[in-house]
This record gives C-alpha cells, sequence and structure tokens, in this order.
C-alpha cells in the first residue's frame, strides 16, 4: 500500500503491527514481504492480544537482557538470535536484535585479539630463531623508519586493548597453561621449524626467478591486506617486508614497480587499519555517553524515590551490562556508582513490596465487603420487586466500586474473582426471572445476536468467497451495535460467533487464489455495468433513462467485491457515467419548470376569464362562452405541482358558479315560483311537491355528474398528444361518455318530471 493509502485500508495500525481488514495481524516490516504474521485476531479482542504479545515482548527482552549480562558464549548469542527470530511479540526487536549483534561483535573481537596477541609472541620467537640461523643478509630495499614504528607503536596499542578487552570480559575462554617444560621444548622446535622453512626458501630462490619472488610477495600482501584481523594481518605484512629486505639484488624496473604497489597495498592497509580503530575509539566514547545517560536516568529514580520502577532499572541493568568496552580508565567509577544506585533501589523495592503486600491485603477486605454487598442486592430480587431502576443502580454502583478496588495477594485472586463471577450471575438470572422489561429486553438482544450468529455460520458454505469476506466485517460491525448480554450469556454466544468467523476466516486464508478468481469475475460484471451506463447516459427520455441507471445501481451493490486496487477506478467510471445522465436530467427538467411557469399563468387569465362569466346577464350565453374557456383551459399544459390542486380547485369553482346559474335560470327558480302563485287543491300540490323532490335528487345526481365530467376532462389534459395510441387515455374518454350518457339520461328523466308538473296544473285549471 502506499503509506496514506495503505493505512486507510488497515482496520489497525501503531508503532510495531497493522491489523489487516481480513483481521490478520502482522509485524511491521521495511517492505510489504518482510512482514510476520503474528497471528488472526478480531478488533474486540486485538487490545488483550496486543497486551499479551507486549507482554510475551517484555519477558523476552528481561531474558536476553539477563543473559547478555552474564557470562555468554557464541554458541549463547546464536540461540538469542534464533529465539528472537522465531518468538512472537511485539516491541521493538531491532534495539534485541543490536543488543545481540554487539555483543557478538565484541565477544568476536576480543576472541580474534587474543589469539592474535599469542600468534604475535609465536612470530617473535620464529624472528629471534631466523637472526640465529642467518649467517649472511641480503641488501634490503629501503623501508620507512618512520612506518615501521608506527607498527610497533600500534601493535602496543592493540597489546593494551586485548589486556583492556580481556579485563573487561567476565569469562574468556583461554587454553589450559602448560608446564614450563612443555612450553620450552615447544618453541625450540618451532624456532628448528622456522630454520627448515628459512633453508627452503632459500632453495627456491635459487630455483625461482627475483621477480617471480617478488610478484609472490606482492600477491600474498594482496590477499592479506584484505583481512580485517587487522594485528595478525599488521604482523604477516611486517614479515613480508622483512622478506622482501632479504630477497635478491636486482635493479629490475618490473621489481621497482613491484615494490612501489607493495607499498601502496601496505599504506591503504594501515589507513584501514587507523580508521578502524578511530571507529572503535568512537564506539567506545559512545558507550561512555550511553552509561552516563544511563546513570543520570538512574539518580533521578533514585532522588525521586520512583520504587515502583522495577522493570526499567532492570532493563537499565541489562542495558548496562550489555554496552561494550569504554575509554581506558573510564568504567570503574561509573560501575562502582552504578552498584551503588542499584543497592539503595533495592532497599527501598523491599519496603515497597512490604506495602504493596499490605496494600492487596487491604484492597482484598474491601473486595470481600463490596462482594457481600452484591450478593445481599442480589438475593433481595423476588417477584413482589418492583423498583428495579434502583436496584439496577445500586448494582451497577457495586460494580463499578469493585473494579476500581487495586489487585489482591495473588494466591487469593482466583477465588475473589470467582466469587464475584457467582454474584453477577446471580443477579443476572434473578433479574431476567423476575423483571419482564430486562427480560423482553435480553430476549431482543439474544435474537437478534443468535441471527448474526447464524449468518456468520451460513458464510461457511458461501460460494463467493470475496463477498462473504466483507460480509463477515460487517457482521462485527453489527454484532457491537447490538448491545451487551449478561456476561455469561454474552460469553456464551461470543465464542459461537468466534468461532464460526474464525473458521471462515481459515477457510479465507486458504483460498486466496479462489477469492482473486472472484473479485476479478466481479470486476468485468462491473466493466459491463459501466459500458451499460455510458450507452443510457446520452438518452433523452429522461424517464426511461432514470429508471435504467436505478436498475444499473442496484445490480452494482448486488456484485461482489472487485479486488481493492481497482475498486476505487471503476466506481469513479460508473458515478461518472451516472452523474453526466442526472446533469442532463436536471437541465431538461429547468426548461419544463420554465414551461409550467408560463402554462400557469395562462391558465390564471383564463380563470379570470371564468370568474368574469360568473356575473354575466344571461346565463345560458355564459355557458356558451364558458365552454370554450375550458377547452383552451385544458389544452394549455402541466403547471408546476405544488400549484395543480389550488388551480384545478379555482377552476371547478368557477365553473360550479357558471352551471349553477345556467341551471337555476332553467328551472329551479321558475317552478318554486310558480308552485307558490298556482291555485291548486291539496291533492295536485302534494303530487307536485312529490314530483318536485324526485325532481331535486335527480338534479343533484346530475349535478354530481357533470362534476365527473369535469374531472375526467380534466385528467385527459395531463395526456401528451401522441400518434399513437394510449389505453389510459382512451380508458379516460370512454368514463367520460359513460357519464356524460347518465348526465343525459338525468336531464331527460327532469324534463319528463317538469311535464308531469306541468300537466298536473293544467288539469287543476281546467
Amino acid at each position: 500500500m502506499e503509506e496514506n493509502k495503505e493505512t486507510s485500508q488497515h482496520a489497525y495500525e501503531d508503532e510495531y503491527v497493522i491489523l489487516t481488514q481480513n483481521n490478520e495481524l502482522f509485524l511491521k516490516g521495511d517492505e510489504q514481504v518482510d512482514r510476520k504474521k503474528l497471528c488472526e485476531v478480531s478488533p474486540d479482542d486485538l487490545e488483550d492480544k496486543i497486551s499479551e504479545l507486549k507482554d510475551a515482548f517484555s519477558k523476552l527482552q528481561a531474558r536476553i537482557e539477563e543473559t547478555l549480562a552474564g557470562d555468554v558464549t557464541l554458541e549463547d548469542l546464536t540461540a538469542l538470535e534464533d529465539e528472537i527470530e522465531n518468538s512472537e511479540a511485539i516491541g521493538d526487536y531491532n534495539t534485541l536484535k543490536k543488543q545481540v549483534e554487539e555483543k557478538k561483535s565484541d565477544l568476536t573481537e576480543k576472541e580474534t585479539d587474543a589469539a592474535s596477541a599469542e600468534e604475535e609472541k609465536g612470530e617473535e620467537a620464529n624472528e629471534a630463531a631466523e637472526e640465529e640461523a642467518d649467517d649472511e643478509e641480503s641488501p634490503a630495499p629501503e623501508v620507512s623508519e618512520t612506518k615501521t614504528e608506527e607498527v610497533e607503536a600500534q601493535e602496543e596499542t592493540e597489546d593494551e586493548e586485548v589486556a583492556e578487552a580481556a579485563d573487561e570480559e567476565t569469562e574468556v575462554e583461554v587454553e589450559p597453561q602448560q608446564d614450563e617444560e612443555d612450553t620450552a621444548e615447544e618453541e625450540a622446535e618451532e624456532e628448528q621449524e622456522v630454520v627448515d622453512e628459512d633453508d627452503a626458501v632459500e632453495e627456491s630462490s635459487d630455483e625461482e626467478s627475483p621477480l617471480d619472488y617478488y610478484k609472490e610477495i606482492v600477491s600474498k600482501a594482496q590477499e592479506l591486506a584484505k583481512q580485517n584481523d587487522w594485528s595478525y594481518v599488521s604482523v604477516e605484512l611486517d614479515n613480508l617486508s622483512h622478506r622482501w629486505a632479504e630477497g635478491p639484488d636486482t635493479g629490475d624496473e618490473q621489481v621497482k614497480k613491484l615494490y612501489k604497489k607493495f607499498n601502496d597495498i601496505v599504506d591503504d592497509f594501515e589507513e584501514r587499519k587507523e580508521q578502524h580503530y578511530a571507529e572503535l575509539e568512537k564506539k567506545k566514547q559512545e558507550n561512555l555517553e550511553t552509561k552516563k545517560e544511563l546513570l543520570e536516568e538512574f539518580e533521578g529514580i533514585v532522588s525521586n524515590e520512583t520504587w515502583t520502577a522495577t522493570r526499567r532499572v532492570s532493563q537499565m541493568k541489562g542495558q548496562w551490562n550489555s554496552t561494550g568496552p569504554l575509554p581506558n580508565g573510564k568504567g570503574e567509577e561509573l560501575d562502582e556508582r552504578f552498584e551503588e544506585l542499584l543497592d539503595t533501589f533495592n532497599d527501598h523495592k523491599v519496603d515497597r513490596l512490604v506495602q504493596k503486600r499490605q496494600k492487596e491485603e487491604d484492597n482484598l477486605m474491601l473486595k470481600l465487603t463490596v462482594l457481600e454487598k452484591m450478593e445481599n442486592v442480589a438475593e433481595s430480587m423476588t417477584h413482589e420487586t418492583e423498583n428495579w431502576d434502583e436496584i439496577e443502580e445500586r448494582f451497577e454502583d457495586l460494580t463499578k466500586q469493585w473494579k476500581k478496588i487495586g489487585r489482591v495477594p495473588k494466591e487469593k485472586s482466583n477465588k475473589v474473582w470467582d466469587r464475584y463471577k457467582s454474584a453477577q450471575d446471580e443477579y443476572y438470572d434473578r433479574k431476567y426471572k423476575y423483571d419482564p422489561d430486562h427480560q423482553s429486553k435480553v430476549d431482543k438482544f439474544t435474537h437478534k445476536k443468535e441471527k448474526i450468529i447464524e449468518e456468520a455460520e451460513a458464510l461457511l458454505e458461501e460460494e463467493d468467497l470475496a463477498t462473504a469476506a466483507r460480509k463477515i466485517n460487517k457482521l462485527h460491525r453489527r454484532w457491537k451495535k447490538v448491545g451487551n448480554l449478561p456476561q455469561r450469556a454474552e460469553d456464551k454466544l461470543w465464542s459461537r460467533f468466534k468461532s464460526a468467523t474464525d473458521a471462515f476466516n481459515e477457510r479465507k486464508a486458504n483460498n486466496q487464489d479462489k477469492i482473486s478468481e472472484q473479485e476479478e469475475e466481479h470486476y468485468q460484471q462491473k466493466l459491463e455495468l459501466i459500458d451499460k451506463a455510458n450507452e443510457v447516459k446520452h438518452t433523452d427520455d429522461f424517464e426511461k433513462g432514470h429508471s435504467q441507471m436505478q436498475s444499473f445501481m442496484d445490480r452494482w451493490k448486488k456484485i461482489g467485491p472487485v479486488p481493492r486496487d481497482k475498486s476505487e477506478k471503476i466506481w469513479k467510471k460508473f458515478k461518472g457515467a451516472m452523474d453526466e445522465f442526472y446533469d442532463r436530467r436536471r437541465e431538461h427538467f429547468k426548461e419544463v419548470k420554465e414551461e409550467r411557469k408560463e402554462n400557469l399563468e395562462k391558465k390564471k387569465e383564463i380563470l379570470e376569464k371564468l370568474r368574469e362569466l360568473g356575473k354575466h346577464d344571461d346565463p345560458i350565453e355564459a355557458v356558451d362562452i364558458a365552454k370554450g374557456l375550458q377547452e383552451e383551459f385544458k389544452n394549455v399544459g402541466y403547471v408546476p405541482i405544488k400549484h395543480k390542486n389550488k388551480m384545478w380547485k379555482e377552476y371547478r369553482e368557477a365553473c360550479d358558479v357558471i352551471y349553477d346559474r345556467m341551471r337555476a335560470a332553467k328551472s329551479g327558480d321558475k317552478f318554486d315560483q310558480e308552485l307558490a302563485k298556482a291555485d291548486l287543491d291539496p291533492e295536485d300540490r302534494s303530487k307536485i311537491q312529490k314530483l318536485r323532490k324526485e325532481y331535486s335528487q335527480v338534479k343533484k345526481e346530475a349535478k354530481q355528474l357533470e362534476k365527473e365530467v369535469l374531472q375526467y376532462k380534466e385528467k385527459k389534459t395531463y395526456f401528451k398528444p401522441s400518434n399513437g395510441g394510449n389505453s389510459l387515455l382512451d380508458e379516460v374518454e370512454n368514463r367520460i361518455e359513460e357519464v356524460e350518457e347518465k348526465l343525459e339520461s338525468k336531464q331527460e328523466k327532469m324534463e319528463s318530471i317538469t311535464q308531469k308538473m306541468d300537466q298536473i296544473r293544467e288539469q287543476s285549471g281546467d
């Protein structure tokens, strides 16, 4: 991952570890491939797991520091490196490895220096024997006296450092000492061997040319100069210089060039050696500063009486002992001061441990008191209990008190904890038994969590592992949102849920190739949807386009996940196609909105004319004029939706006035007036009144039918003109015809009733 991008894909990350979205916990490495997988852990268990692994590292660190502080061999250090490499813990591994490497380097250097010192003594003996055996000396090339003095000075310095390293090393493997007689015999044998070798060289010199002789010396010098065993190489180069001086005298130009090359090799080696010892001195100075800083920190701990810093003091002790050699004469005084501080700290640590023990005993008494109260609260709950809120508040307060109390003696902690769990279980068991609200809540949460568990278990059979992997993470989030159950019930359900998710994660880990194939298949399916969305985005049929785009979105959500590195890219392409379509759709409806505003103004003008017709002198003529305005009103088109109902209401009211006046002019008022003025006998008047009542009912029905006709004709205006057929429009038109036929029938009946009333009046007049 890119740092930011990658971080965003981690479920958790800190200085040492990362938790992937797949719940895999890795130690950080320099590169992603270097990361070491520790385990798989759910986010809910992450905090406890990290704490456990950090404790494991602390134990590992203490063990290593304790080992380094004692007498160790190279084999011990190699074993420590293996233990560090194979451990599963969280902490600063680089520092641990560095401590072991430095200790290993120091030990190797000390052993090498000791061996070189012994070898140097042997070489000196050889040289003495060689001087006695040689009767004549060959003329030697000029060798820099200054350089020889530097070598001797350097050798003296090396001897001092070897001696100092031997003093500082707690335990160095030393070859058993031999008796003086054996040593003398061996030295004599070695001297004889040297003499024999010199004789062999002289014989060889007679056989080989001077040029080959000097080439061999240069070749050996080149091989030696590559090594880092500074004391050994210095002695060997010095021996080669003596051999050169003892070699055959020749004025050959090639020999002169070889001599220059030999001196260059020696100079380069001396420069490297000086640089090494300068760095060694620098390292010693750094070690001195390190010990001074540790000493300053330790003095701060003691002066501030921080007697609880046991772990830190243990770490400091390990660091102090593992710190390498110091400059000459600098270590003894610092070691004495450190030991003084350590003695002071340990004396007070004992006092603190006594106080700690007393505090733990006091905590035990407090916890037992609280436990007794918790048990009493639980026992007080019965089917007659009503003050459940007060009881819950009381019990929760006691629980908080118990948790705030510190540690108890270790040998009694398990017993106290078991009693606490029993009190909790008893409380929630009785609460579930006697409190209906709590029982309902627990049952509800239990049902939800059991459903989540069933879904998790079902994922074990899911073929689409890529999609299932995403679902398992969602199930964890849902689990957290449900709410907590009493601890015993919570633990039982969580164990089942975790078992299912662990089994799935194991299956997922064993099928990474299959998951990759499925994600690639999902990727191709989503690419097809992108192509379809790009085709639809140019359509002018915005309603159909909207429906298609919504369908694409639904299908996109149902398709499983794609490879993470491609997810964001294809989503942007898909969303880009949808955005382009909906931008065009919004622009289109802006134009439609403007058109509907214009239609609203036109309908308002027509409506005003209809209102004026409601005051016309001739109601019947007003109806004829209104029909044209009504047709014009219907053909105007849509108005803004928020004005639709208001306009329709005002339109109906204006039309009702016109048609009511027309109907009154034709029939209503005339009959009433004539009936009031007519000279009729009671029986005829009763007949006319009965017919008049029937007339009113028919008139009322006719009026309702007229309203229906107007409503259907208004609906008809919402259909756009179209050359093709429209079943809904046909249905509206058929309905209009049916209602108009009924209206015509009602009007005919009204006329028939009117005729009957006229006949009664005429007959009564006769």
